[in-house]
This record gives C-alpha cells, sequence and structure tokens, in this order.
C-alpha cells in the first residue's frame, strides 16, 4: 500500500486543483495583481509565460503541466510531472495544473491536444491561481 501511495494522492490531489482551477465565468490573469507580477519578472510577460506553458502542455506524453511557486525562492515555474508521481519540485507548491493525459481531451478532441488547450485555456480561473499564490 505504501509503494503506490504517492502514485494515488498526488493523482486524486492533481484531479483537484485542475478541477477547482476552472470556471464558467473565469477571471482574467489580467485581473490578478501578485501573480502578474510574478509572472512577468520570471517569463519577461504575460505572453511568455503563456507560450511556455502551452509548450509544456504539448509536450509528447501523459501527464500534467504545472505552474509551480517555490516557496524559498519565490519563483514561479513551468513543469512536466510524468504520471503523477515523478517530476514534481520538491517545496513548490501547484499553482495552476492542466490534466494532459488522454481521457481529458479524447472525446471532445479526439487527439487533437491543442484544441483541448486552447478550450481549458478560456476556463481558467486566474483568481484561484492568484488565491493559491498567497496561500503559498
Amino acid at each position: 500500500m505504501k509503494r503506490r501511495f504517492g502514485w494515488e494522492f498526488n493523482g486524486m490531489r492533481l484531479h483537484e486543483l485542475y478541477f477547482a482551477g476552472m470556471s464558467k465565468d473565469p477571471t482574467h490573469l489580467s485581473d490578478t495583481k501578485n501573480l502578474q507580477q510574478l509572472l512577468q519578472s520570471e517569463f519577461g510577460s504575460i505572453e511568455d509565460f503563456e507560450k511556455d506553458f502551452r509548450a509544456v502542455a504539448s509536450m509528447r506524453g501523459i501527464g500534467w503541466a504545472i505552474l509551480a511557486h517555490d516557496t524559498s525562492a519565490n519563483r514561479l515555474f513551468t513543469t512536466w510531472a510524468n504520471e503523477h508521481d515523478v517530476g514534481h519540485l520538491a517545496g513548490a507548491n501547484p499553482i495552476a495544473v492542466i490534466d494532459v493525459f488522454e481521457h481529458a481531451y479524447i472525446k471532445d478532441n479526439g487527439i487533437n491536444r491543442a484544441d483541448y488547450i486552447d478550450a481549458l485555456w478560456r476556463t481558467l480561473d486566474w483568481s484561484v491561481m492568484e488565491s493559491r499564490l498567497l496561500r503559498s
């Protein structure tokens, strides 16, 4: 039971973060203050962050694209978590999470992950991400 605990726990938690980050009426990234400032500082611009995060989400394979906050250095990173338990940054809290397992998009988009990412991007509620940043 202990051997697979991290895989099971992370799978549960990442799905919770993923679903909680979406809304029918999302707040836009431009409506955040702290998150927007930190993203601009880290990536140079919001546009460059979006390109980077979408590129991570578009990588080949199954897993998760994550915007993570390193609380020790107060930095943001985009990263890939393979499966549920490989690729997490020690000491970093997930801020934005995108499920890129096929089950997340294949029913609506077939194998076209890019269309899924475009549709999902429009549902991301950046006020939720801002609150995660402020709590971390």
